[in-house]
C-alpha cells in the first residue's frame, strides 16, 4: 500500500509540475502529436514504395504526390469545402432532429411500462436494418436530394442515442427517484434535477456514437440520392476514373471527424461522463 501510494504522489508531482512549465506542456503536446501522426506517415510510406514497385497504372493506385496535388487543386478551387459543408449541412440536420426524438421517446421508454411494451418491439425489428437499405425507400418517399440524405442520417444517428438514453434512464438510482417521491418533487423537478443528469453520460454517449454513424450514413446517402457532398464527389469520381479525387474524398471523410472527434465529441464526454463518475475516457 505504501509503494502504491508513493507511486500515485508521484505522478501526481509529475503532472503538476507538467502544469506549471508551459515548455513541458508544449512539448509533452508535441509529442502526442507526433504519436498520432507516426502510423499515418508509415501508411503513407508504404503507400508511396506500393506505386514505385507495382505496374498498376495512376488510374488504379495513384501516388501520394498525385493525391497530394489533387488535393490542393479541390482545395484552391473551393469546390472541396463546398461539398464538405454540404455534407455536414446535412449531417447537422439529420442527427439534431434524431436527437430531438429519440431523447424524449427514450426517457418515456425508460419510465413507462406502456410505453415500453409499445415501442421495444418496433425498435427491435428495425434497429438491426442497415441505413443503406432505407434509401431505395428513402428515394420513394422524398425524391432525390437532401431530404432522403437528411432521413438516412435520422435513422442511423436515431436508434444509439434512442438505446443510450433508455439504459441511462434505466440506472438511475432508485434511491434518488424515492426521495424526489418522498418530497413530494414536481414532474418537471423529478425529470431535469435527477433523471435527466443521471442519465447525462449515457445520452452523451449514445450521441456521439449518433453522430459517427450518421457520418457514416450521409456518405452512402449521397452517393446515390444527392448532386452534392463528399459522397457524391466520391461517386462522380469513380464514374471517371479519378481514382486520385475517390482517395481524396475519403481522407477528407476521415480526416474530418478525426478532428471532430478528438476535439469536440471527446472533451465533451469526458466533462460529462468523467465528471459524474461513470468512467475514464481515454486521453
Amino acid at each position: 500500500m505504501k509503494a502504491n501510494n508513493t507511486t500515485t504522489q508521484s505522478v501526481v508531482r509529475s503532472a503538476d509540475q507538467v502544469r506549471g512549465r508551459p515548455l513541458a506542456a508544449l512539448w509533452l503536446r508535441l509529442q502526442n502529436i507526433l504519436i498520432f501522426l507516426a502510423p499515418i506517415a508509415g501508411v503513407v510510406v508504404i503507400w508511396h514504395i506500393a506505386t514505385l514497385v507495382s505496374d498498376w497504372p495512376d488510374y488504379l493506385l495513384p501516388s501520394p504526390l498525385v493525391v497530394a496535388k489533387t488535393l490542393w487543386k479541390l482545395l484552391s478551387s473551393g469546390l472541396l469545402l463546398e461539398y464538405l459543408v454540404a455534407s455536414v449541412g446535412r449531417l447537422m440536420v439529420g442527427c439534431f432532429v434524431g436527437f430531438a426524438v429519440a431523447v424524449p421517446l427514450g426517457y418515456a421508454i425508460g419510465t413507462s411500462r406502456i410505453m415500453d411494451r409499445i415501442f421495444s418491439p418496433v425498435v427491435s425489428i428495425t434497429q438491426p436494418i442497415p441505413g443503406i437499405a432505407w434509401i431505395p425507400l428513402a428515394i420513394l418517399w422524398f425524391g432525390l436530394g437532401p431530404a432522403a440524405v437528411g432521413f438516412i442520417i435520422f435513422l442511423a444517428a436515431f436508434f444509439p442515442i434512442l438505446l443510450n438514453t433508455v439504459a441511462g434512464v434505466r440506472t438511475v438510482s432508485r434511491d434518488l427517484v424515492r426521495v424526489g417521491h418522498v418530497f413530494h418533487f414536481p414532474r418537471q423537478m423529478m425529470v431535469f434535477d435527477i433523471i435527466l443528469p443521471g442519465s447525462l453520460p449515457f445520452i452523451v454517449t449514445g450521441t456521439r456514437l449518433g453522430f459517427g454513424y450518421g457520418w457514416r450514413a450521409l456518405v452512402a446517402g449521397e452517393m446515390i440520392a444527392a448532386s452534392s457532398g463528399l459522397g457524391y464527389m466520391i461517386f462522380e469520381a469513380r464514374n471517371y476514373l479519378k481514382t486520385d479525387e475517390v482517395i481524396v474524398g475519403m481522407l477528407t471523410i476521415g480526416l474530418f471527424w478525426a478532428v471532430v472527434e478528438r476535439l469536440v465529441l471527446r472533451p465533451l464526454e469526458r466533462r460529462t461522463i468523467e465528471r459524474w463518475g461513470m468512467s475514464r475516457a481515454a486521453a
